[in-house]
């Protein structure tokens, strides 16, 4: 169970290996970044239209720590950012069942 494409015995996908969870952390803390530099902002300044705090926006920006779904979304908005979410890759599992689901509604 060591890679992201394992699965249990009742198919269920075993959980991503941590390199995988910290290269994530490390590109999120990049995008947030990157936004907050675009802006031509602090972290200051991102923590005061936030409401978080400028230790843990530094934490999030150096991967030291990932943020909770909604410091995220508080992040998000002061940014002016939205968060989409999408299949990886066209055929997946999730992809086809809401595509089964809307045939379905359809017939």
């Amino acid at each position: 169970m060591n890679t992201t494409n394992d699965q249990d015995a009742g198919g269920v996908p075993a959980k991503r290996s941590p390199k995988r969870t910290l290269t994530t952390s490390r590109r999120l803390g990049w995008a947030v970044r990157q936004a907050r530099r675009e802006l031509g902002w602090s972290q200051e300044e991102l923590s005061a239209a936030s409401g978080v705090s400028r230790p843990q926006i530094s934490d999030i920006e150096s991967a030291k720590s990932s943020p909770r779904t909604t410091t995220l979304f508080e992040l998000l908005r002061a940014l002016d950012y939205e968060l989409e979410i999408r299949p990886l890759e066209s055929g997946s599992r999730l992809d086809n069942a809401l595509r089964r689901t809307t045939d379905d509604a359809t017939s």
